[in-house]
């Protein structure tokens, strides 16, 4: 197929001149003398005016793009661009990005297969691999497509944000045509577009057909954690019908989420070697740069199952027991009279029914006594449950807790509990109102885990048996895309509100109310005389 030719005005001087015979014809046919008054010829004259406004637009048309001088399709490659950049992903990855490859970056950027999967841990290097491959083959092959899809807006912008500064602090900046935040364009014509996950932008994306090398390549970055993840994969599939396997290429690269994942179940077709499909799978340590030190430190502090999806990457089921086997060494026995000195906050996680058996009102205390080097020490004090109370059932209990304890700070779930936390302003409680988002919920129940881990975190041995029960029974869970939930298992008979009542009291004594910073103490620096 030869080059197109964007300025050919072939066919526009073909219909001048066709047009130019039809209205010499027109004239030569108008009757002499001819009446203007008549109405069929005043018609014919209104037709023949309209043919010359045409003909005069066509013309200045015409002559426009014949003035400019008309330019290649197809410009020559790049002579900045040594040719062992062009068929080394390595060399290019080194010498041109300043990038080492680790030997599963390059496994990724090698890999023959149509589908390439790559589970890594966090900090692995998968985005980088996915970023050298994206330039290297809009770079090696002219006319090429590359999608770069991210599980939200602003991991696509990450994505896109760092492939430009590498574009930028490299050689290939002299080799692009323009640059945005939505896409790369390169002088041969190839293309990268950063796209969030939304199958509908995805769905009518084909390859840029100038010739019949022209070809795709989709990588989906952290897959796993995509809401439409399987919606996503149909459109890519669809995006690469029209591609060979040699000129249409997907890559997945991601940390694990579950066994429920579509990521999953594209790892374990795999297994059949028609399938076209090369998996990679490797912990976080198999970045070397990582210290040992931080990969021991992210072993202590966070959850088993946290672990293993997050560093290990190992795929997990969709439930874990978040405080299983960590709660019997804080159990304490705890005499309440001796926290006068410690900051006593309050949390409370009110039902949303009168039933239950589907939740109860409970208020936890906790007491925080402040350290003079290291980090604070928590107590959980008391905790009362009361099933179908009023709100002055409610009220009178945080009366009678405050003659026991001296509640400075109080947080409270938002739904329904805006007249409590004015009712507890009126108390003298500072007091917060908590909106129980994902992103919330994530930090609080880590830092709770990450205290009774510690040790950081007694429990009153006289608490309800119920709060033990819930606590044991609570459950960490990740669901199929990615995102993290928490709460009791549909089959238990407990639920979960002493637990959310604890992890409140403890907001209100950390993020709501954080310890105060001990002043730093100077040197003392003695003169001694000469």
């Amino acid at each position: 197929m030869s080059p197109l030719n964007l300025h050919d005005t072939t066919f526009e001087e073909r219909h001048l001149a066709f047009l130019d015979q039809c209205l010499n014809n027109c004239i030569q046919t108008i009757p002499q003398p001819f009446d203007l008054t008549e109405s069929n010829t005043a018609k014919f004259f209104q037709q023949y005016r309209a043919g010359l406004s045409t003909r005069c637009m066509l013309k200045n048309h015409v002559h426009k793009f014949q003035a400019k001088p008309k330019k290649e399709a197809l410009p020559s490659r790049s002579p900045l661009l040594p040719s062992a950049w062009l068929t080394e992903i390595d060399t290019f990855a080194r010498e041109a990005l300043h990038i080492t490859l680790f030997p599963h970056q390059k496994q990724l950027c090698l890999s023959p297969a149509r589908i390439t999967i790559l589970i890594a841990g966090r900090g692995a290097g998968k985005s980088v691999a996915g970023q050298v491959k994206a330039l290297h083959q809009a770079v090696s092959q002219p006319q090429h497509t590359v999608l770069v899809v991210s599980s939200g807006q602003r991991m696509s912008s990450d994505f896109g944000t760092k492939l430009l500064d590498l574009i930028r602090e490299s050689p290939l900046r002299e080799w692009t045509e323009s640059i945005s935040q939505e896409q790369v364009l390169f002088k041969n014509l190839s293309v990268i577009k950063f796209l969030p996950a939304n199958p509908d932008t995805i769905r009518g994306y084909h390859p840029r057909i100038y010739s019949q090398d022209s070809g795709m390549t989709v990588i989906l970055d952290e897959a796993c954690f995509m809401e439409q993840g399987d919606e996503v994969r149909k459109a890519v599939e669809y995006a690469l019908i029209t591609t060979s396997p040699e000129k249409g290429k997907l890559y997945i690269v991601s940390s694990p989420s579950t066994v429920g994942s579509w990521v999953y179940q594209y790892v374990q077709k795999s297994q059949h070697k028609e399938s076209g499909i090369a998996v990679i799978h490797c912990a976080s340590h198999a970045n070397p740069t990582i210290p040992k030190e931080e990969l021991e430190r992210l072993k202590q502090t966070k959850n088993e199952l946290e672990y293993r999806a997050e560093v290990l990457a190992e795929w997990t089921d969709s439930a874990y027991g978040l405080f299983s086997g960590i709660l019997e060494s804080n159990i304490q026995p705890i005499d309440p009279a001796s926290f006068g000195e410690a900051m006593v906050a309050m949390g409370v996680d009110l039902a949303l029914s009168f039933s239950p058996a589907h939740d109860r009102n409970a208020i936890a205390i906790l007491a925080r006594m402040d350290t003079e080097w290291d980090e604070p020490l928590f107590t959980l004090l008391d905790l009362k449950i009361l099933e179908q109370a009023s709100d002055h059932e409610i009220r009178a209990t945080i009366k009678d807790l405050q003659k026991t304890y001296p509640i400075a700070t109080a947080a409270i779930e938002q739904y329904q509990g805006k007249a409590l936390a004015e009712f507890c302003q009126t108390q003298g409680i500072e007091t917060t109102l908590v909106a129980p988002t994902s992103g919330l919920q994530q930090t609080i129940f880590h830092e709770l885990h990450r205290l009774l881990k510690q040790g950081r975190l007694r429990l009153a041995s006289h608490l309800p048996e119920l709060f033990f029960q819930e606590m044991k029974a609570f459950e960490y869970r990740r669901e199929p895309n990615g995102l993290i939930s928490f709460g009791h298992p549909a089959s238990a008979k407990c639920h979960d509100d002493t637990v959310y009542a604890t992890v409140w009291a403890l907001y209100a004594a950390t993020l709501f109310h954080p310890p105060k910073r001990q002043p730093a103490i100077p040197p003392l620096i003695r003169f001694i005389d000469p």
